[in-house]
């Protein structure tokens, strides 16, 4: 093989190891916020997005902006969640971009209220930040029937 052709396919090579290695940390973002969302805490929950987030949640307008998400989630004091995982299936990153698809499932009670389950799937959009953590900056949740 040429040298040129032998240097280009190490680069190709080195650019997938570095994609896989930014998918790899998008996923561990995504499992460290399922972590503060079974906690309900709107300080932990809001930190995982960017200032200029916005949140599509079904059935209401997109809520923008961190501290309006973070207002949201404290819009739901006493709500205990049992189960919320998010099963990522395809993450792909396009520089300091990444779109993780994937499922969720939700388990939980809302004080005075019977048990509630929620399924779908879902898409985030993530920037990767000046120090190199990754943020949500979009998040699409759409639930599935029963």
């Amino acid at each position: 093989m040429p040298r040129a052709n032998l240097l280009a396919c190490l680069a190709m090579a080195g650019g997938c190891v570095a994609a896989r290695d930014e998918s790899d940390a998008v996923a561990r973002a995504m499992q460290r916020y399922q972590v503060a969302a079974r906690t309900v805490n709107p300080d932990s929950i809001a930190a995982f997005y960017t200032t200029t987030a916005v949140l599509f949640e079904p059935g209401i307008n997109p809520i923008r902006t961190r501290d309006s998400i973070r207002a949201f989630i404290a819009s739901f004091p006493g709500v205990r969640v049992d189960v919320a995982t998010a099963t990522p299936d395809t993450i792909e990153v396009f520089g300091g971009t990444a779109f993780l698809w994937g499922s969720y499932f939700e388990r939980l009670a809302f004080p005075g209220q019977a048990l509630s389950e929620q399924h779908g799937k879902f898409v985030t959009q993530w920037v990767r930040q000046p120090d190199g953590t990754w943020l949500i900056h979009r998040f699409f949740r759409i639930p599935l029937p029963s």
